[in-house]
């Protein structure tokens, strides 16, 4: 993640940067005014331009997977953008309201014909477009929140979140109307029109829905299979012949008529070419995935948009430590699948964290270990408590020469690598699947 914040860093300083060369109030004596109209457009534009950002990472654009590391940590980005946005905007609003944060009577009329009539359209939209601000603000600030809070169920979400791109649009309005006219000759308009112009066409594809439209592909349900005792969900899928195929370790949006949106699951199957078949595993959770066991028949059409993600067990290391809690066992199960078919030789360690013995889902993880020559430790909590840095240290005496892959409880990861790293390993030896898309 720390790339992710460096990248999202610099955006902000460049917008800082390029305004402090535009704008000439540090020139001048201190006047309250003056500050109050600065710091209205400062805020202004840095909140409209890291909401722009945002917009552009939701809508899954492929080539910026390597600039962050995976999807998944664009998605935490992108939420992370979109709150800080959010403050800095209420900020904004909260000076525009006071005396001094008004922009005051506008300044000399362009020289150039062309320019005076943009000037003169523009001033002719500041009504309308102060008027839709305010009541826009609210409702993002309302969106964002039910993004955040977990508990309201995720059809709500889905659907609320689709007003999202629509409320930006109209952010976008009245910032381009609300600039200082003179910013546009400056560096903060030159960089700002683009900015604009990247963010309206990334709300333009979220609003009708275009996200991820050259990456879908149909695929058929061939087969599942039900684990009551860890409430999961094995489907098998028969895809289209358009499917290219995937890495382990990379997750695919499924949608289907008995499905809330897209959903993101991990594909639990290596590809190897011969057929087309994929599988995931479905961990039923909330109203989006419970009861999918019997909502979901044999026969049934999915969209299958991706793949996505960079976790995908390539390092220079010369063994590698597994860490899986829960559902996140998918990825590691894809591994072992493609080692089967292709050893590779190196010593794999797999530490499987469950809180319950769930016997079928735990025999078929030890026929694969055994298959593919993983070195299982199956940790269950209430038997063999919850595993620690100290546990895999002692399991694993060459741990610092091994590289950690982990996909499980973000808590987990956090404490567990701060543990990891205590004792010598170095961060980027420690890889995380950031599986939270809200």
């Amino acid at each position: 993640m720390r790339k992710s914040f460096t990248i999202a860093a610099i955006f902000t300083l460049l917008i800082a940067a390029a305004w402090f060369l535009s704008d000439s109030l540090y020139f001048s004596p201190y006047d309250a005014q003056k500050f109050g109209i600065s710091f209205t457009q400062l805020s202004g534009v840095l909140a409209i331009a890291l909401m722009a950002f945002s917009t552009l990472l939701a809508v899954r654009p492929i080539w910026m997977e390597n600039w962050f590391m995976g999807l998944d940590k664009m998605y935490r980005l992108h939420k992370w953008m979109a709150i800080v946005a959010m403050v800095i905007g209420v900020a904004h609003w909260l000076t525009a309201q006071s005396p001094n944060g008004h922009r005051g009577p506008p300044g000399a009329a362009a020289a150039d014909t062309a320019a005076a009539t943009l000037q003169s359209l523009l001033r002719s939209l500041e009504g309308p477009a102060r008027e839709v601000a305010q009541p826009a603000l609210w409702i993002l600030l309302a969106l964002v929140a039910i993004a955040l809070i977990k508990k309201i169920p995720y059809h709500i979400f889905a659907l609320t979140h689709r007003l999202v791109p629509l409320v930006f649009l109209v952010l976008v309005f009245h910032s381009v109307v609300w600039m200082r006219s003179s910013y546009w000759a400056q560096p903060i308009g030159i960089l700002m029109a683009p900015i604009y112009v990247i963010g309206t066409v990334a709300a333009l594809i979220a609003l009708f829905r275009l996200i991820g439209a050259g990456r879908k592909v149909e695929g058929t349900v061939t087969s599942k299979r039900h684990f009551a005792d860890v409430r999961t969900l094995l489907v098998e899928m028969d895809m289209d012949k358009a499917w290219k195929g995937h890495k382990p370790g990379q997750f695919v949006f499924v949608r289907g008529r008995r499905m809330w949106g897209a959903h993101p699951f991990t594909i639990a199957s290596a590809w190897t070419g011969k057929s087309q078949r994929i599988s995931f595993i479905v961990k039923e959770l909330g109203d989006a995935t419970k009861d999918l066991a019997s909502r979901l028949p044999i026969g049934a059409k999915l969209i299958v948009e991706g793949p996505y993600g960079r976790f995908n067990f390539d390092d220079n290391k010369s063994r590698q430590i597994w860490i899986s809690g829960g559902i996140g066992i998918t990825p590691f199960v894809a591994r072992m699948e493609q080692l089967i078919e292709k050893p590779e030789g190196r010593p794999i360690d797999l530490f499987h964290s469950n809180p319950i013995q769930a016997t079928d889902a735990h025999d078929l993880l030890r026929r694969d270990t055994k298959r593919s020559g993983v070195n299982l430790h199956l940790m269950i909590t209430p038997v063999h408590g919850r595993l620690t840095g100290e546990k895999i240290r002692k399991e694993v005496p060459d741990w610092k020469s091994a590289s950690f892959w982990f996909c499980g409880p973000s808590r987990f990861a956090a404490v567990l690598k701060l543990d990891l790293m205590r004792h010598g390993l170095k961060s980027q030896d420690f890889h995380h699947e950031l599986f939270e898309m809200r």
